[in-house]
């Protein structure tokens, strides 16, 4: 950096006009993240030869260097739009690369944690739980597996997991996770709360209503009394209880405590926040049961649209949404609109989660159903044939 100095003093003229010419000779991208931040990335021919050209015994040093810089932006632009996320994922695949075959994975436990978290909300299931795994083994030699790190990462990986659908894994995390912590740190210890709150979504899953509802209630309580009614993690749990009052089929109590949960993450987190958008899904879903068919539409276009801009079109959120919004077009017997959101709901989820997937069998069952409707009983069969042998295989 020693060229762009004048004196000994930076010289910031010298630098933005080396950055303009590389710039338009393509050899630097400059992206956007927000109002205040602008992302400078070298071209990947530039960044490959330099690579190249770096001595051996100084590559674990630029190496580290750059991981450290890819985490704090990765953990820095948060909730941006698609195309900044995507651009970090690039930047992340790349770099991974040759920390792998550098064999220097366990050096970077800390960035696995928040490049296993970016991949998840990417999608990027599998990837992420590379991430995770690793994380946890580098934790449980350096820390023992009772350590309050190491148990984090435990219950991070049980959220993966349930994200997954590997419910006998997820329990196992949860317990786990949930005895360590209030051996470690207590009953109402906020990371205990989260745990609990964690098992009440298990529970939820499996049926077990009423054991979920006691779970949600306890961390309800616990996070009301140390973090505030308004506080999000408060907010997160008041809204699980929406989906589970739903579950139970007590649809006004259900409607409380979204609108509670909206209310607070628009304050929180701004309307367009995916925490947010959850909420106004699920309020689509509650007016869909209700039978009020334009509020959930209302819902559904409303969360689409922020998922489609803070996901992009292919995470399972937005696909989740795309069917949903099918289903009530069909109920509305719009059936073309309804056939296009099933189609591309279940090429969506295909290519995210594998044909024999439930989420993608729930799909070609749907979409039997409807052909029945449009009286297209053979291209019905097919798809309940297909629908009925992979439930069976899964």
């Amino acid at each position: 950096m020693s060229i762009f100095k004048d004196d000994g003093l930076w010289n910031h003229l010298k630098f933005e006009d080396a950055m303009v010419k590389m710039q338009e000779l393509s050899l630097l991208q400059f992206s956007h993240c927000n109002e205040s931040e602008i992302t400078v990335s070298l071209h990947s021919m530039v960044s490959e030869w330099l690579r190249m050209r770096l001595a051996k015994s100084l590559q674990p040093t630029f190496l580290n260097a750059a991981i450290s810089h890819l985490k704090c932006h990765l953990e820095s632009i948060g909730q941006s739009g698609y195309k900044t996320r995507q651009e970090g994922q690039a930047h992340l695949d790349v770099i991974w690369r040759e920390v792998e075959s550098s064999k220097l994975g366990d050096h970077f436990l800390g960035a696995r944690i928040t490049f296993g978290k970016f991949q998840r909300d990417q999608g990027r299931l599998k990837d992420a739980e590379i991430m995770y795994v690793g994380a946890l083994a580098g934790k449980e030699k350096a820390l023992g597996p009772e350590h309050t790190s190491t148990l984090s990462t435990v219950n991070i990986l049980g959220l993966l997991y349930a994200g997954q659908g590997r419910v006998e894994d997820v329990e196992i995390m949860y317990v786990r996770a949930l005895a360590g912590f209030e051996k470690a740190l207590g009953l109402e210890h906020t990371f205990t709360l989260t745990t609990v709150n964690n098992l009440g979504g298990l529970y939820a899953g499996e049926g077990r209503l009423k054991d979920a509802e006691i779970m949600y209630n306890r961390a309800l309580a616990g996070r009301e009394k140390s973090l505030g009614p308004r506080h999000t993690s408060t907010l997160e749990t008041v809204n699980n209880l929406g989906l589970l009052y739903t579950d139970q089929g007590r649809l006004i109590d259900a409607e409380i405590m979204y609108n509670r949960a909206l209310a607070g993450f628009v304050m929180a987190l701004g309307p367009e926040h995916t925490s947010t958008l959850n909420i106004v899904h699920s309020l689509g879903v509650l007016y869909a049961s209700q039978g009020r068919q334009e509020d959930a539409e209302i819902m559904y276009v409303c969360a689409l649209s922020g998922y489609e801009k803070a996901l992009g079109p292919e995470h399972t959120s937005t696909l989740h949404t795309v069917n949903n919004l099918g289903a009530l077009y069909a109920d509305q017997g719009r059936v073309k609109d309804a056939e296009i959101l099933y189609v591309r709901a279940m090429a969506g989820y295909e290519k995210a989660l594998g044909a024999g997937h439930t989420s993608t069998l729930k799909i070609v069952n749907n979409l039997g159903a409807l052909y029945v409707d449009q009286g297209r009983l053979e291209d019905a069969e097919i798809m309940y044939h297909r629908a009925l042998a992979g439930k069976e295989k899964a």
